[in-house]
Formats: structure tokens, sequence, C-alpha cells
């Protein structure tokens, strides 16, 4: 028995939430061959072809549900543009937009990743809702309060508030690693930026569910499950065909790649004898020294990770997954304004066969083209003889959902 039509939320800040989302739909698909899923986004319709395109059970809904975030550098925010589009969200309307049109279309399960209105939305629908992801906005956006002009800061606090509410009526919390608590299911004081001393992540995580029971259906007992690391998978196409799709001439192809996530700085930095850098997710402008090349758009991230000696990128949840997937070191620019980085720095330094891969770089050194010695020290480190450890394609993350389906339909 699996759910008939699936509705998922997916939030439209950064390409983790879809990158992941896509590859539960797929288990979805590939184990039930009736079922429907409607994604629920405002994210980039690009990132979502290659999964409309596998399947006419999957359908797009690009309608609101969150705020969008204000970044002009991928390590950067504008922290008071940002909370202005929180404020400009309009909740109320976007929770009875969802509620009216979950009743209308025989929606059966509803999942999420990871804005709060549409938990808000299932509940008042009496429709399951599962929460899948590794952070809430209510920590992200509470993290800010010192940030923004003191304007802002009280109808900020009065909207974090509100997002917790929001997450305590999502029944279940499939907890992706590299967490943080969510103040929707774990008591914690918030602003969050209590949580950071020296850092360091120091938040206590040991308490009970808050509250206990299902808000839509009051015998269903809310829980938190934790789940396996999820990431797209790299394909079968060789080296030599990645190396040819990059432009690399053969006469390259002994030479150590860098994969480099980020904008180029100018001047490019000189690249050392032995390596080549791979560009992707930016175009630079300056004209590109001998061994820089840039990727194509729609090249495979994972497939060019699992050639690689070492990448660079900001902390996100898509590259972090993806990285260890590959098992490939990691050099990282911080993200001061983001508490997400918190919890997955703690992952990438905790990692079961990864542990020490990952190094920081400050964001000045970066911009000033001063970090080839660090790529090159990190990826001539000896590694450990164990494998990193195990990333779902999905199928674990499916069997769980299905699971908690199957619970919610006998507790009613």
């Amino acid at each position: 028995m699996s759910p008939s039509h699936i509705a998922y939320y997916i939030s439209s800040h950064g390409y983790g939430h879809a990158t992941r989302a896509i590859q539960l739909c797929h288990s979805f698909l590939r184990a039930y061959d009736g079922i429907r899923i409607t994604v629920v986004s405002q994210a980039s319709s690009q990132i979502f072809l290659p999964l409309l395109n596998a399947s006419d059970r999957v359908n797009l809904r690009p309608v609101n549900i969150d705020s969008a975030v204000i970044q002009p550098t991928p390590y950067s925010l504008d922290v008071n543009k940002t909370v202005q589009n929180l404020l400009d969200l309009g909740k109320d309307e976007v929770v009875k937009q969802e509620e009216d049109w979950l009743k209308g279309h025989d929606v059966d399960l509803v999942l999420i990743d990871a804005p709060f209105a549409p938990c808000i939305a299932a509940s008042r629908a009496g429709v399951l809702s599962i929460l899948i992801t590794n952070f809430s906005f209510a920590e992200v956006f509470s993290y800010f309060t010192s940030m923004v002009d003191s304007d802002l800061q009280t109808p900020l606090c009065e909207v974090v508030d509100t997002a917790v509410k929001g997450y305590s009526h999502a029944d279940i919390w499939l907890r992706l690693p590299g967490w943080l608590p969510n103040p929707g299911f774990l008591p914690a004081t918030l602003p969050s930026s209590t949580w950071v001393s020296d850092e360091v992540l120091t938040v206590s995580t040991n308490s009970s569910v808050t509250p206990e029971y299902s808000l839509s259906r009051p015998s269903f007992q809310r829980k938190i499950i934790d789940t396996p690391l999820i990431s797209r998978p790299a394909t079968t196409t060789s080296k030599v065909d990645l190396l040819k799709m990059l432009g690399i001439h053969p006469f390259l192809q002994t030479h150590k790649i860098l994969l480099l996530l980020l904008p180029l700085p100018d001047p490019p930095p000189q690249i050392p004898s032995d390596w080549v850098c791979v560009i992707a997710g930016s175009t630079p402008t300056m004209l590109l020294p001998d061994r820089y090349f840039v990727a194509p758009g729609d090249i495979h991230i994972p497939d060019v990770m699992k050639i690689s000696s070492c990448v660079m990128a900001k902390l996100g949840y898509g590259t972090v997954s993806e990285v260890l997937a590959a098992d490939v070191p990691l050099v990282y620019i911080p993200r001061r304004q983001f508490v997400e980085e918190y919890g997955l720095r703690h992952l990438v330094e905790t990692f079961s066969g990864y542990e020490n891969r990952a190094e920081r770089l400050e964001i000045e050194e970066f911009e000033k083209g001063y970090w080839w010695w660090m790529v090159t020290e990190l990826a001539g480190r000896e590694k450990s003889g164990e494998p990193a450890g195990l990333v779902d394609n999905g199928d674990a993350i499916r069997r769980i959902v299905v699971e908690q389906w199957e619970g919610w339909k006998t507790s009613a």
C-alpha cells in the first residue's frame, strides 16, 4: 500500500532542497506504478526538468509558498532585504490557498522541505505532513535578529514565532544528517545565535518532542526519525567522456582536478603545474588562463566530483552530501550569516570515513586568490582505510515515509 497522490512542497532557496527532493521523487516513481506527485515550488523549473521528463505522473505547480533569500554572492546575504521579503510573504493567504488546494485534489500525503506554511495547511486539511530536512527556517531567520536594522527586529521576532508554531503542525520530522534543532519539534531557545559559542554549535539536543501529539489527529504521536544522508548519485559516464565534455585535452588527463563551485576571483590565481580547475555554476567574465575550464551548464556535478581530487565550495546541504558520496576532499568558504552551516560543518568533521578531509578557507583568502596551497595540501593527505559512510539514493527514506503513512492510516 502506498499514497496515491503526494504533494511535495520544496523551498525555492538553494538547489540542495530541490536535488534531494527529486531523488526521493524518483524513488517513489520506481517503486509504485500508480502514484502521482505534485511538486509545489517556486525554484527554477529548469532543475525539475529531468524529473518532469522522466514521468507523466509528476507535475510542477509553481506557486508562492515561501519568501526569497537575497544572496549577492553564494556565501553572503542581504539580511535586511531577505527579512523584508519574509515580512511581506502573506502567510495566512498561503495557508488558505494550500488548504483549499489539498482538499480539492485528493492529496493523501504532504512532504515538506522545508517552508513552514504548508505544515499548517496540511494540518487543517487533515493530511499527514512529513518534514524532510536538516534545518527549519525558524532558526535560520532568528539568527538574523542581531544583524537586521533595529526597526525590523520586533517584526522579525514575531514572524519567527509564527514559523515555530507553523512547524509544530508537522506530524513527523525526518531528520537529515547535519541537522539543527527544529523549535517546532524540540524546545530550543531562540534566537539561534545563542546556540553558537566560539564558532562551535553548543545547543542541547536531548529533549522530548513538543508538542507530543499531532494537532490535527490527537491520537497520533509526533515523531523525529533520523535518516541516512540522501544525495544525487554519479552516473556511469567514464572519465574519458567526462573530460571531453569539459573540454580538457587528452594530454592533461593525468592532471589533478579542482572542481570550483564558486565564482572565480579576478584575476585568477596561478595554477600549480599538475592541476586543472573546472568552474561550475558560474561563468567567469575574465580571460581564463591555461588549465582553467568552464563546465557546461547541464553537466551532472556528481560525475565531475568523482573524477576530482578536491572540491572548493560553500557549505550547503547539496554540495556536502555529494562531496561525502564522492569521498572527495573539500575546501569550504564560510557562510557567516547562515546558522545551518554549523550543523553541516559538524557533519563533514564527523562523517564516518571522511574525518580530516575538509578544511575551512576564509572569505578574504578566497577572494584574494590565496588558496591553491590549501587545495594541494588537502588533496595530498593520506586517507584512512575506511570508505566514507553510506549515502541513500532515496529508497531508504521512501520506505520510512511509507511506513509512517501506513501508521497514520491505521490511527484514524
